[in-house]
């Protein structure tokens, strides 16, 4: 690391402590992370020569692990939250997955003009808002599918107006660049590059944007290729005040994040996020577009929340709660295998099992349906082996046992990939 590096995180690592240091904890948050990487080169300078310089790094991890046990641990506040909700933490890696044409650039965009809004403004952006209004984020926007001449220029300037800001002026702490232009196989390198050269331009903690990510590598169905950009991005929020946020695209007719990057993507991310289209009686695509919390690390899951597109504004806002409860009502009464799919995310997602008189009686009661309308949508569950998610994030099938003569539900999570 260079000493510009040193010092560049050292100052915004500093700001971030403010509040720590000033309720008179000791932890985690009070270690400054340049100078505990620099404490690990000395660490590793000092073990024996003779062996690897791999073996080096992990004896030299060891001890630096063991002096930050000995202290009490002060886990990172949110940057960013929508009302009580923490949603985005600082060292993270964050995903937005969902279809394509769901809005997830857009919902995407939200977040940055939160991120770089003026205080004074007072746009609502979804009721997302950054936790410490005092605080400078550098945005850094990759794009990798909008064309240069219209849709990542006026993308641009959505974020810029929602933060109050004219879209003829030029915020310091926005920056933006398009790999469409760069071949595939070289975009990861350049992509590497170019995060380094951002580090090495400002003081600011670094919110970083890749729309959508599995463009960044050569393939995402490649486990080198896919794990270079995974590493990439482990190394720089565990070295750097840096947050990651990565659009995905799901798998077509599946909620699958795309490829092995999708995969190991999702292990890696702190919190997930899925946006897709509510549907109605019929299974058709309405106007209103859930925002579903697949994985929240650093907090309990939370609930899903609704926006629609406004042609107005061109752009997103709140959906109105009634019609959301309108539809919801009306989808129950056929109990519809992706609403129980989600009730026995709920019931079974913490690890517990449940009877099947248990697990019946809740279904019966949650969408009003005959026990033998259940007993056919939980029959479906199992024979279509449909992935559903846990508490942890994790991809998992419903499983159907016997237990002292009793038939059980859980949820058993899936294989290696």
């Amino acid at each position: 690391m260079t000493d510009e590096m040193n010092a560049t995180d050292n100052s915004m690592l500093n700001e971030q402590n403010k509040d720590t240091n000033s309720s008179g904890k000791s932890g985690i948050s009070n270690i400054d992370p340049i100078d505990a990487c620099k404490h690990f080169d000395s660490l590793a300078n000092d073990i024996k020569s003779d062996i690897s310089d791999e073996l080096k790094t992990v004896l030299a991890t060891t001890e630096m692990l063991k002096e930050l046990k000995a202290k009490e641990i002060v886990f990172s506040k949110p940057i960013l939250r929508q009302g009580e909700n923490a949603v985005i933490f600082p060292h993270t890696i964050n995903v937005i997955q969902g279809q394509a044409g769901v809005h997830k650039s857009r919902v995407a965009e939200i977040f940055c003009s939160a991120l770089i809004k003026k205080n004074e403004n007072g746009n609502e952006l979804l009721g997302f808002n950054r936790v410490n209004f005092n605080a400078t984020y550098t945005v850094v926007y990759v794009d990798t599918e909008r064309n240069l001449l219209e849709q990542f220029p006026y993308a641009l300037q959505s974020i810029q107006l929602n933060a109050g800001y004219d879209r003829a002026e030029h915020p310091n702490n926005f920056k933006y660049i398009s790999l469409l232009q760069i071949n595939r196989k070289v975009r990861f390198q350049v992509l590497k590059e170019y995060i380094n050269h951002i580090k090495k331009s400002t003081n600011n903690p670094l919110f970083i944007v890749l729309d959508v990510s599995t463009d960044c590598i050569e393939d995402f169905n490649k486990t080198d290729k896919s794990m270079e950009l995974i590493d990439l991005m482990n190394m720089a929020i565990n070295e750097h005040n840096v947050i990651f946020l990565c659009l995905i695209h799901e798998n077509p007719r599946s909620e699958k994040a795309r490829g092995h990057f999708g995969t190991e993507l999702m292990n890696k991310a702190s919190t997930v996020m899925q946006v897709g289209f509510e549907k109605d009686t019929n299974q058709e695509d309405t106007n209103i577009i859930r925002i579903k919390y697949l994985k929240c690390r650093s907090t309990s899951k939370h609930l899903p929340f609704y926006i629609r597109y406004c042609k107005d504004s061109k752009g997103l806002v709140l959906a109105d709660p009634s019609e959301v409860s309108t539809l919801i009502n009306n989808r129950k009464l056929k109990a519809i295998k992706e609403d129980v799919i989600e009730v026995i995310e709920i019931c079974l997602g913490d690890g517990s099992e449940m009877t099947k008189r248990e697990l019946l009686d809740k279904l019966v009661k949650e969408f009003r349906a005959s026990e033998r309308t259940i007993e056919d949508r939980l029959k479906e569950i199992l024979y279509d082996n449909i992935d559903i998610l846990n508490h942890l994030g994790e991809q998992c099938k419903l499983s159907k046992g016997i237990k002292d003569k009793h038939t059980y539900y859980s949820l058993k999570p899936n294989g290696p990939f």
